[in-house]
This record gives structure tokens, C-alpha cells and sequence, in this order.
């Protein structure tokens, strides 16, 4: 059997076998304000949890979920706007495949389709970049017009 002893470095022995000390943590600069959560801020976060937080939001809206789950994940000016607006037509909903668009590196903007019940409505979002990660600002659910269209460019028929 092997024994192993261990023993300290004296004043004046090199420490040449030693790696330096490197800390793990990222500089002081790059991390968020006091209190938040430290999340990755490197790039935009996947379909897949853009689609998540477009479906807690409408959860909110519905009445399916608590507001109070969404609110780290929305814009301050935003959830007070959610809480303002009225139930979604329909409890049931399913969201359509997401359309991104990336128009600068801190913000990304989503639309897709939502099946509710019998009707589709249209979805717009928008997602920013800041210091606790990406928070959505725009949330715009677009219901069909009900009543018969009006063509924009029509002349008034001579009578």
C-alpha cells in the first residue's frame, strides 16, 4: 500500500508545479443588478422557449395561470397592460408555429397563429435584451374583424 503525505512549501521554495489561481465567476461588469437572478445573456433564446413564454402569457389571459408567473418575464408597462385586458375568447388554446424576426442583436420579434376554440387569432411579440435577460415588451393578440370588410382604396359609387 502507498502512503501519501502531504506537505507545505517553505519561504523560499519556487511554486513552479502550481497552476495560477483563476476565478470562475465572470468580471464584475458583465454580471446583472443587485437582486436579479444571473441568467445567460449571450444570444436569444430558442423557438421552443419563446414559445413557452407566449404561452404563459396567454395562460395569464385566459385565467389559467397566476399573473404574478409571468411578471419577471414581461416588461413592467406591459404587465400592466396585461392585467387591464380582458379574458381570451375560449380557454383552450394552441399556438401555431413561431416566424422570427432578429431586427437588432438585443431584440427579436415572434408572430404566429393561435387556434382558439373555433376562431384564429394572430399573435405579434416582441422580446428585448437587458441586464436580467429577455423580457418581453410587445405583446399584440389580433382578433378577425367581425362585419363585412371595407375596401380602402374604393371611390364612392356614383349615384
Amino acid at each position: 500500500m502507498t502512503t501519501h503525505e502531504l506537505r507545505g512549501l517553505t519561504t523560499g521554495e519556487p511554486a513552479a508545479h502550481r497552476a495560477p489561481h483563476r476565478s470562475a465567476r465572470p468580471p464584475v461588469r458583465d454580471l446583472p443588478a443587485a437582486g436579479h437572478r444571473v441568467l445567460q445573456l449571450l444570444g436569444p433564446p430558442s423557438e421552443r422557449h419563446l414559445a413557452q413564454r407566449l404561452n404563459a402569457i396567454l395562460e395569464v389571459l385566459a385565467g389559467l395561470r397566476a399573473a404574478t408567473q409571468i411578471q419577471p418575464l414581461v416588461d413592467p408597462a406591459l404587465f400592466a397592460r396585461l392585467l387591464a385586458h380582458g379574458r381570451l375568447p375560449g380557454t383552450r388554446h394552441r399556438i401555431g408555429t413561431l416566424h422570427l424576426c432578429h431586427p437588432t442583436d438585443t431584440a427579436l420579434e415572434a408572430s404566429t397563429t393561435i387556434q382558439s376554440g373555433p376562431r384564429v387569432l394572430a399573435l405579434a411579440a416582441r422580446f428585448e435584451r437587458n441586464r436580467t435577460g429577455w423580457v418581453c415588451t410587445r405583446f399584440h393578440l389580433l382578433a378577425p374583424r367581425t362585419g363585412p370588410l371595407r375596401m380602402v382604396n374604393q371611390r364612392p359609387s356614383a349615384a
